[in-house]
């Protein structure tokens, strides 16, 4: 098999191996995974934060920059992706360019590609628009509103000029294709490859003479609703249920939780562990009972998949976004419809008062979890991106 070379022109804000960076993660597992199989990747990102050396993998930092307006910012990277491109092909015969994350007016210029053919992705849901999350000009007076029109257009050519756009979730992917029939367009789910041998086994039923476990997993901020996790299992307790929780995670909605906990005598039940690194995640995950997702969206959920590949069902809310593309409800996990306290407690009761639903939910999640290992993922990858590489070599020669 023909290895490749492929030039992305951007490999995620913080490409890493290891820290809890969704998008860094997810681009990182796709492209060590190919350059495993020997093809050669180089990616361009602003923060790389990796652990060790790589083969097949040549990092190029970007770092940060020097244009005085923010929203200039995403121009600059380009250009000097480009750069490196240009300065790459005199050396390396590149098959490939990638555009990967970040994306939409944070691709604010169509990448060079030199005659290569372009992939795009993976995509995947996007937020609903949040003006209290936004950053604030560093100058008072912002250029943003001049600059994101030009920049939607220059998105909106990427993927007019693509011959593969990766989505992770099918709905998008059918979406996607219908905007842009030129490419295909491949749904791809995020890698989840769980640190144990044996993912045939089945979990046991969680047993009633210990804690029924909760775990939360996610940074402690408002659209998170952390509070709405604590709230239901108070409202657990008051009902004689024998639960416990976990929170994961860090942010300014931590004090808000602490008083709550201490308001209402839950400091013995509702355990903070802050930010832990993402290796010792499955550990936790493992040995839950449940995954709760407060959330009020996430554009895929990465730590839904990692607990529904231990056998960790999940409850997550109708409106969720990503997850509820994921999960078939009732089937290997379950989606509420209100995103409130007394819906989240009223599922957990549910389960918490029948163990076979549990076991029901688990051995599916386990299944379901299969076809997301890496060895099905980056087949299926390579074998798109080989395609492309091919077919535009016979167009063009």
């Amino acid at each position: 098999m023909k290895s490749l070379s492929i030039f992305v022109h951007s490999a995620s804000e913080c490409l890493t191996d290891y820290e809890s960076h969704g998008d860094g993660l997810i681009c990182f597992s796709l492209l060590n995974g190919l350059a495993q199989r020997n093809h050669n990747i180089f990616a361009y990102t602003r923060y790389p934060v990796i652990s060790q050396e790589y083969p097949n993998l040549q990092v190029k930092v970007g770092g940060r920059h020097r244009v005085p307006f923010d929203s200039l910012q995403d121009w600059e990277h380009s250009w000097k992706a480009d750069n490196w491109l240009q300065n790459l092909s005199h050396k390396h015969d590149i098959d490939i360019v990638w555009r990967m994350h970040p994306y939409g007016t944070s691709s604010p210029t169509m990448p060079k590609t030199l005659g290569r053919p372009l992939v795009v992705g993976p995509l995947f849901l996007s937020c609903p628009e949040n003006k209290a999350m936004k950053s604030k000009p560093r100058f008072g007076i912002g250029i943003e509103k001049f600059v994101s029109p030009f920049a939607q257009q220059g998105w909106h050519r990427t993927l007019q000029a693509a011959s593969l756009i990766i989505c992770a979730t099918t709905k998008q992917a059918e979406s996607i294709q219908n905007q842009y029939p030129q490419a295909k367009v491949l749904c791809l789910p995020v890698i989840v490859d769980p640190p144990f041998s044996d993912l045939s086994s089945t979990r046991r039923i969680p047993d009633k003479s210990r804690p029924f476990h909760l775990l939360f997993v996610a940074n402690l901020l408002p659209n998170k609703n952390p509070l709405i996790f604590c709230q239901a299992v108070k409202i657990l307790r008051d009902q004689g249920m024998n639960v416990k929780a976990t929170l994961l995670g860090d942010g300014p909605e931590r004090s808000k939780i602490e008083a709550y906990c201490a308001s209402e005598k839950l400091e013995d039940f509702i355990y903070l562990q802050g930010k832990i690194p993402h290796h010792e995640v499955y550990k936790y995950l493992h040995s839950a009972d449940l995954l709760i997702s407060s959330s009020l969206f996430e554009a895929y959920g990465r730590s839904i998949v990692e607990a529904m590949s231990v056998g960790t069902p999940c409850i997550c809310s109708y409106d969720s976004g990503g997850p509820a593309e994921i999960i078939e409800n009732d089937v290997d996990s379950i989606l509420v419809k209100e995103l409130t306290a007394k819906a989240f407690a009223d599922a957990i009761a549910r389960i918490y008062s029948n163990p076979q639903i549990w076991q029901y939910l688990s051995e599916n999640a386990i299944a379901k979890a299969k076809t997301w290992r890496s060895e099905v993922v980056l087949v299926r990858l390579e074998d798109s991106l080989i395609e492309i590489s091919q077919t535009k070599k016979i167009i063009w020669r």
